[in-house]
Formats: structure tokens, sequence, C-alpha cells
């Protein structure tokens, strides 16, 4: 019994601040009915790179923390901010990972956050990670993943499977959730799933729980169970206010909007430039064609209705020379040439 680990993370003990000061660090912030800050919450958001070592800022404008704590076995970690925890349960036998990190050098696929997942933390049964004292509301949970230690190359090595089950809040979300299934079989290809959820109690409890489906040992011991990459959890009401997330969609809508609007706005004014300068080109060509006939041929004198019906006598009778093929041809009297009625 002397190496009995027991992880008494989220329970119902009943703790008052007489007896507070002889718990573990932080494990009053992650009972299910107390957890700190209930009735006075501090916080609306938080982003966590599981497995990092230092803070980054996501293409979303989060602020990543780092989480490299060494959980073996039965532990958990709150950090000093008291703004997250996160918990472990289980042990992987035979292995030379301790820490239940794995890290990567590799570019990733389908994301503008590489860095993000070159590390990610595992767990053998059970990977819990809490908020603490938010503010009650509804809520935007985006889990990330990528499979970094499966290859998907056509080895024996790559037939090994990671399936776990997603819950929030205790509502499961995902059942037998297949990390390189998402990406049709690829590794280093990153993988986002977002859920909204309520929060009532000031914490949110996002668990990763092995329920013995997939591989245990291809291509080594140690390396099944839940795995992630990084989290953020960021609140949002009907308005979008207090939300980063919705914020930052709603202004990359307007922004999609404008960039439409002047994309749209300006093909319009090219093509009609365009058009014009089309046009005056033709009608200069043709000014050019009818020059050059009228210096072969002469200019035709144009003369109005008004001064053909006056030299005609108003077409009159006593008038006309002859007929042609196109009417009568009459005689006028100040103008020079005859006039052929249509």
């Amino acid at each position: 019994m002397n190496n009995l680990q027991v992880n008494l993370v989220w329970n119902n003990f009943g703790i008052d601040n007489s007896n507070n000061s002889i718990l573990p660090s932080g494990l009053n912030c992650l009972q299910r009915d107390t957890p700190c800050f209930i009735g006075s919450p501090h916080q609306s958001s938080f982003a966590v790179d599981s497995g990092g070592s230092r803070p980054i800022r996501g293409s979303d404008n989060s602020i990543y923390e780092p989480d490299d704590a060494s959980l073996p076995v039965a532990s958990y970690y709150v950090t000093n901010s008291t703004r997250w925890g996160v918990s472990n349960i289980g042990r992987f036998m035979d292995s030379a990972n301790g820490s239940y990190i794995i890290y990567t050098s590799r570019r990733f696929t389908n994301t503008l956050d590489s860095e993000l997942f070159q590390t990610a933390r595992m767990s053998p049964s059970s990977l819990r990670y809490f908020g603490i004292g938010l503010k009650n509301g509804m809520y935007s949970v985006v889990l990330q993943f990528a499979e970094i230690f499966f290859p998907d190359d056509q080895t024996w090595k790559s037939v090994g499977k990671r399936i776990f089950n997603i819950y929030i809040q205790g509502d499961l979300k995902e059942t037998d959730f297949d990390i390189k299934k998402q990406t049709n079989g690829k590794s280093y290809t990153a993988v986002q799933r977002q859920y909204t959820v309520e929060v009532t109690n000031n914490v949110i409890d996002i668990h990763l729980f092995w329920a013995g489906k997939g591989t245990c040992c291809i291509p080594e011991q140690g390396f099944y169970g839940p795995s992630i990459s990084a989290l953020s959890v960021s609140s949002y009401d009907s308005n979008g206010e207090g939300d980063p997330g919705s914020q930052r969609n709603s202004t990359s809508s307007r922004t999609g909007l404008v960039v439409g609007v002047v994309v749209c706005v300006a093909i319009l004014g090219f093509l009609a430039l365009a058009g014009a300068i089309v046009w005056r080109q033709k009608r200069r060509r043709l000014e050019v064609e009818m020059e050059e006939l009228f210096s072969i041929v002469g200019r035709p004198n144009i003369f109005s209705y008004g001064e053909m019906k006056s030299a005609t006598d108003s077409f009159s009778d006593s008038n006309i020379l002859g007929r042609g093929g196109y009417g009568p041809v009459y005689k006028v009297g100040y103008i020079s040439n005859k006039i052929k009625q249509l």
C-alpha cells in the first residue's frame, strides 16, 4: 500500500477553510460541487498548449499557456493563476515516456498554428482539463488534435489506432474518436472540434477517456489512449460580447464583406473602363475609315428635311422630273442636286 496513488480530483469532499491547508495545492479547486471562485468568477476564457513549454499566440489571437507538468499515474496540476487545471489517471506499462508528453519537429498541415501541434499530452486512461473561476453562461470549446506518433506510411507501424471518447460537462460529445480517421489516415494533420456548452457552477470539465478500444502496443508500449495538442475556451452571449472568438468571427465577417464589396466594385469599374476604351477605339477606327473614303469620293452634301421641302415646293408634282427605283425625282430650286423622295 506504500505505492498507492489516488487521484482525488472531481469528487465531492466537503472542504472548508479549517482543513483546506492540509490538502495538496489546488485540489480544492477541482471538486465537483465546491470549485474555487464559485459565485465569484474571475475569467471568461483560457487556452492551453498541451505539452508546450512556453506561451504561444495562436492565429485566433488567443495566448496558449504552456502545459508541460509531469503527470504520472494518478496526478493533477493547477496553474499558479488558478485559471485551469489538468488531471491524469492511468499508467503506461513498460513505457519509457514517464511524462506522457510527446514531441515532434515536423510541420503540420491544415493549420496556421503548426507549433501548437508539435507537442501533445497523452493519458493511458483518463485525461481531464478544467477551466476554473469561469463566469456562468454559454461557452465555445475548441479542441485541437493531430496524430504525431503513428506514421501514415505503408509500414506495420502505421496500423496503430488511437481511439477514445470525448465528454464535456459530463455529456458525451464524441464516441470512438479516431484522429487519423478524421484526416483520411494522414498523420501530422490538424483536426479541430468545436462545441457549445453551458457553464453553471463557474467551472468547465473537458474529459478525454480511453474505453479500451484501439491498439495498445503498436509500434511500442505507452502510446495509446487519448491525446490532445491544444484547447481553447471562450464565453459568448447573444450579441457576442465577452467572446474573443465571436468578436474575431464578427470582425472577420465584416472584413470579408468589405473586401468582397471593394473587389466587386473594382471589377465592375475595370470592366466599364475596358468597355469605354474598346468603344472609343472602334469609333476612332470608323472615323478614320470614313475620312479615307471621303478623301477619295468626296464628302457628301447633307440637307435637312426642311431644306428639301422648301426647295421642292413641298414636294409638288409640278417639280417631278421622273421616277426612279425608290420613288419620284424632284427638281429643286436653290439646291443644285436633284432630290429623290423615298
